[in-house]
């Protein structure tokens, strides 16, 4: 099939397939694989809607029905989101942060948003993780946020250690 004559529809069914095929990679921890046909959802989709607020303008332009529109959005969403827990897994929190925040300037979720604290507890901002905790735990109550609370307190409470540590060693 040519990419060129693709009904948007046809691209979305690509683009369907390419984020399962990323998913199946992910559950079998093949990251690289995962990461791939991840960004390989964005090859068929980018072109169909290019910026958040331009949804219902280039929908007309491009003769996408809202159905569409609403199952691309979702699509990268949900694309992005799993592209920070597959950055996580690596440990490329900078990178995890940015495809997060992708995923939140599209639809506001609760995953995304535990996977932005995830990263910024991993990257010692613990307090802007604890704010993000407690949007998830507003957003869906039933996702336990208590174990990464309790990391967030254990870090601080080393991070204050290490400082009194450091602080003695001033002053000795």
């Amino acid at each position: 099939m040519n990419n060129q004559v693709q009904s948007v529809q046809e691209k979305i069914n690509m683009a369907l397939q390419y984020k399962e095929e990323g998913n199946q990679h992910f559950k079998n921890q093949d990251l690289k694989r995962a990461l791939t046909c991840y960004h390989k959802v964005f090859l068929y989709i980018n072109g169909l809607i290019t910026k958040e607020d331009e949804f219902d303008s280039y929908a007309k332009n491009q003769q996408t029905t809202k159905e569409e529109t609403d199952a691309i959005r979702q699509l990268k969403c949900l694309t992005y989101s799993n592209m920070a827990q597959v950055y996580i897994n690596q440990q490329k929190y900078e990178k995890g942060i940015e495809a997060a925040q992708n995923s939140l300037q599209i639809n506001k979720n609760a995953k995304a948003l535990f996977r932005l604290a995830v990263c910024n507890i991993e990257l010692n901002n613990m307090e802007k993780a604890q704010e993000l905790l407690m949007e998830v735990q507003k957003l869906d109550s039933k996702i336990d946020i208590s174990d990464k609370l309790k990391q967030i307190k254990a870090k601080e409470a080393n991070q204050d250690k290490a400082l009194s540590q450091a602080m003695k060693k001033l002053f000795v």
